[in-house]
């Protein structure tokens, strides 16, 4: 029966998909279209078949999945307490502790909310969890074609490279697949960065504010360190591109004056430390059980100066762990052959670089963002299984503008060069 429903589905998510005004306003062939979301869909299957079979109960995926099969009980015999009960707290009437990971009720209503959504899901997919993998990779596709859109819209001539950069990097492809909040997030950054691009170019439509705050509110809400980190680059951006100023010189001012803002704030407010709120989210993942990639990682402490201290071990976590040779797992060996060779395509473009004229704010925007959160994960987390999974989802908005700059007749000339002198 399932099999026969997950066809259905498909298949109707194959004839929508196709025929929604803002994938195929992407002016991508129909065929393409198609390969791309199958390929997705594909993804999710595999996730899910791994993750029960070579994991240890089956990791989040599942259990987001069973949690949403004994929400959707609750959702048909209490249907009253199944919409109140996510405004209670668990912890009394304490509802402070915003970017706590423990003992806080916003860490739990992110997911509670995919727990509610799992379960009115399962009226349709009567809790499969392949079913419902569809449903959220549905959701996830606009991601990627909201960054297509942009990245297309800025390197109009490399339309295969943008495809690969948006859609087809192996562990974005992977982990944004599955059912879980990275899923949630890379689409929601999507749809935000599409939103603000295309009215920062053209106008401000009521459409699309609306995406743009109902985006941020769910990014709150699922993953509120990345709205943080948004902010400042936002910012930059805006003025960027209202008043044509300097990019590098507005995206530094930005910062700093974001900086300096912040450490005025605790001055004036000394119980006001952003810093402790890293920290505070280091000490949290110290205080799960070791994982069994678990990597030897110092202590934060909110001061700048041990921020300074940790943050070579920080970019190293993020940039270069795991190494080829650190853990024996294949999973692992493979990770770090797909960041090897991000790493190689980053020589490519520093030695075939091709200039994009007029540059693009957006650009900054995004890999600021992208190396802004690669920081933030690196000093937080200590275990390459969990680092690998939430770099992931930000590596479109770097890896794309690295190779969409490496200028390939000059590369294949350098070669045609060379072999002529040998």
């Amino acid at each position: 029966m399932f099999y026969l429903l997950f066809i259905f589905y498909l298949a109707a998510a194959c004839f929508f998909i196709t025929r929604i005004s803002f994938i195929k306003e992407s002016n991508l062939a129909v065929k393409t279209i198609l390969a791309l979301f199958l390929l997705k869909i594909l993804a999710g299957i595999v996730y899910g078949y791994i993750s029960i079979h070579f994991y240890h109960k089956g990791s989040d995926n599942w259990a987001l999945n069973n949690y949403g099969q004994q929400e959707y009980q609750i959702m048909i015999s209490k249907p009253g307490f199944f919409f109140t009960d996510i405004f209670k707290s668990n912890y009394g009437n304490f509802y402070g502790n915003f970017f706590g990971s423990i003992g806080s009720y916003w860490s739990d209503l992110k997911f509670n909310i995919l727990i509610k959504i799992v379960a009115i899901l399962n009226i349709f997919s009567r809790g499969n969890y392949y079913i419902n993998s569809l449903f959220f990779n549905f959701l996830c596709f606009f991601g990627h074609v909201a960054l297509y859109r942009i990245f297309i819209n800025i390197y109009s001539n490399r339309k295969w490279v943008v495809i690969a950069g948006c859609f087809l990097l192996p562990s974005v492809l992977y982990f944004s697949s599955g059912l879980n909040k990275d899923c949630v997030v890379f689409a929601m950054l999507g749809i935000f960065c599409y939103s603000m691009f295309f009215s920062l170019q053209q106008k401000f439509s009521i459409k699309r504010i609306l995406a743009i705050i109902i985006s941020l509110i769910v990014l709150l809400f699922v993953r509120n360190y990345v709205v943080v980190a948004l902010l400042p680059v936002t910012l930059a951006w805006i003025i960027c591109s209202r008043y044509k100023t300097n990019i590098l010189i507005t995206f530094l001012s930005v910062y700093i004056f974001w900086a300096l803002s912040l450490w005025v704030v605790q001055l004036l407010q000394p119980s006001f430390n952003p810093l402790k709120i890293i920290t505070q989210k280091q000490k949290d993942f110290f205080e799960l059980p070791l994982a069994t990639s678990q990597m030897q990682t110092d202590t934060l402490a909110p001061t700048v100066k041990s921020f300074i201290l940790n943050s070579p071990n920080a970019i190293n976590h993020v940039v270069l762990r795991p190494y080829f040779w650190e853990f024996p797992s294949g999973f692992y060996k493979l990770a770090s052959l797909e960041f090897t060779c991000y790493g190689l395509l980053f020589l490519m473009m520093l030695l075939f670089y091709q200039k994009h004229k007029p540059a693009n704010p957006f650009i900054f925007f995004s890999i600021l963002l992208s190396l802004t959160l690669f920081l933030f994960i690196g000093y937080i987390v200590p275990n390459a299984g969990s680092l690998i999974r939430y770099r992931s989802i930000y590596l479109p908005f770097l890896i794309t503008p690295v190779i969409c700059s490496i200028y390939c007749e000059k590369f294949f000339m350098f070669f045609h060069i060379s072999n002529k002198k040998m």
